[in-house]
């Protein structure tokens, strides 16, 4: 959607400031086809065991006692967010002292506080929808992020959308409702631990909130790389991600939850290995997203990262004993051929994988963005 073919050289100077990277950048017209393979097969794996075990992790530190059956319920969903925001703050600082990244200089340094702001209220809404809907509903839920970024597409920045975008977004819409509606757990007024809530719509409008504070912040970030031409990838992952720090701390000091957090997780030994496993899955994740989508493209990316939402799905539903019936897997089956059908319309005309002889590849910065934030919490 995005016309960034401004010279093969500006592209990749934007997205990496750096050519002599070769941990980060891996060619793949000067490999043969083995090599080239052989570097996807990895990723492919790394992907989905580093985000099938956050998102598992995710379940059991929000959703299941500290010890098991008998203890208490960890609830600082805003910790979880810090946790989050911090690694990838460290992630990507090693990263800009890596790869040296040109400093952009007609950024304004309140620019970054948007997309921060919805990014971290996004992570937020995400974290306390599990108190109320199944993790394998929010995770199937997040695949109709597609219609609210169109929606923000046409109002930040009048973009256009192929027709086929549309039927697709209508589909997986249809095929999330007959998925949550099939699921035990939606009973709209009771929150994961037995509690019950005033507002019984509560999970559900949370992950609508999710997706609106979601499909802003990509769409915010798209709308900075078109006006200022000299910044970067890694600088706008940095920056946002120390506002998002500095906020979700602040807010965890404000509402007097750091000190009990802190408390809960130095009492729980469980819980501090854990948010240690947690914080290794989403470094080393996020380092293969940026690895993957650099090297092999957006559309090679979003066919690895669906397998790992049926991956996640399934060890959730066999690990946490959630009951799907027929009606929720014809759903799911919905969902994944909608997203599957979109993957190959936007991979017509092109050759995804490449190696020695094949002609010249050329590569989108936004891609990259997207697909980055679009999978940075899942």
């Amino acid at each position: 959607e995005e016309n960034s073919e401004e010279g093969g050289h500006n592209t990749v100077s934007r997205m990496s400031g750096a050519s002599g990277s070769s941990f980060l950048f891996y060619d793949q017209e000067r490999e043969s086809k083995e090599s080239v393979y052989t570097n996807l097969a990895i990723c492919a794996v790394m992907l989905n065991v580093t985000f099938v075990s956050w998102g598992l992790l995710q379940e059991r530190m929000l959703t299941r006692r500290y010890p098991r059956l008998t203890g208490e319920y960890f609830t600082y969903s805003y910790a979880l967010v810090f946790t989050n925001r911090f690694w990838t703050l460290i992630m990507s600082g090693m990263l800009l002292l890596y790869l040296k990244p040109r400093t952009s200089r007609s950024t304004v340094i309140y620019q970054y506080a948007f997309p921060s702001i919805s990014n971290m209220l996004s992570s937020w809404c995400q974290y306390e929808a599990l108190r109320y809907v199944s993790f394998p509903a929010v995770t199937l839920f997040k695949s109709l992020k597609l219609a609210p970024v169109m929606l923000m597409g046409k109002l930040l920045g009048n973009h256009s959308y192929p027709q086929y975008d549309y039927v697709v977004a209508i589909f997986i819409g249809v095929g999330i409702a007959m998925f949550m509606m099939s699921t035990d757990e939606l009973t709209f007024d009771l929150d994961v631990y037995g509690e019950h809530t005033s507002a019984k719509w509560t999970g559900v409008m949370l992950l609508v909130f999710y997706l609106i504070f979601d499909s802003f912040t990509s769409q915010w970030q798209g709308r900075m790389f078109k006006r200022h031409r000299d910044l970067s990838m890694i600088e706008l992952l940095f920056a946002s991600s120390a506002f998002s720090s500095a906020l979700s701390l602040i807010t965890l000091v404000h509402d007097g939850k750091l000190w009990p957090a802190f408390d809960f997780i130095i009492s729980h030994s469980e819980i501090q290995f854990h948010f240690f496993a947690f914080s290794v899955c989403s470094t080393i994740g996020q380092l293969f997203i940026f690895y993957t989508i650099k090297n092999f493209g957006a559309v090679v990316f979003a066919m690895i990262m669906t397998t790992r939402v049926l991956i996640s799905i399934g060890l959730s539903v066999l690990l946490y004993d959630h009951k799907v019936t027929s009606t929720g897997f014809f759903g799911l089956a919905v969902v994944v051929g909608a997203v599957c059908y979109r993957i190959k319309r936007q991979a017509e005309g092109k050759q995804l994988i490449k190696w020695i002889g094949m002609g010249e590849k050329s590569e989108k910065e936004m891609e990259l963005v997207q697909e980055w934030h679009e999978h940075i919490d899942t």
